[in-house]
């Protein structure tokens, strides 16, 4: 999977895209991002994804549970905007295991809303 990322002013907007496997990803990316994020002191991120699959369920909840221990805080707030037709939907599992460890992160089916999200 490659990404890019840029500050624009209080959002870190990431890119991500070429992930074909509905396996977990390397915790490095996640960490990368939140690496950058405080870098640059913002706590609101935006993830931009276009991939060929989406997550297994296991690998959702894997992620989500990982997250605090890679820097994501309950002041954070991370939209994820699913490009591909279809992933948003198959992403749920995301939103609920987020929810239930009081982490603000949630998919989106556009930049609109999920700009307007955070805030």
């Amino acid at each position: 999977m490659e990404y890019t990322f840029a500050a624009e002013a209080n959002v870190l907007r990431v890119r991500a895209w070429g992930r074909d496997s509905r396996d977990v990803p390397s915790p490095g990316i996640c960490q990368s991002i939140f690496a950058a994020a405080k870098e640059h002191g913002v706590t609101r991120i935006l993830i931009e994804l276009t991939q060929s699959v989406a997550l297994s369920a296991v690998a959702q909840f894997q992620i989500v549970d990982r997250m605090p221990s890679l820097g994501l805080t309950p002041l954070h707030r991370v939209a994820l905007v699913h490009h591909t037709p279809g992933l948003r939907e198959a992403s749920d599992m995301i939103d609920i295991a987020a929810a239930n460890r009081g982490l603000n992160v949630c998919n989106f089916a556009d930049v609109e809303s999920a700009l307007a999200w955070l805030g």
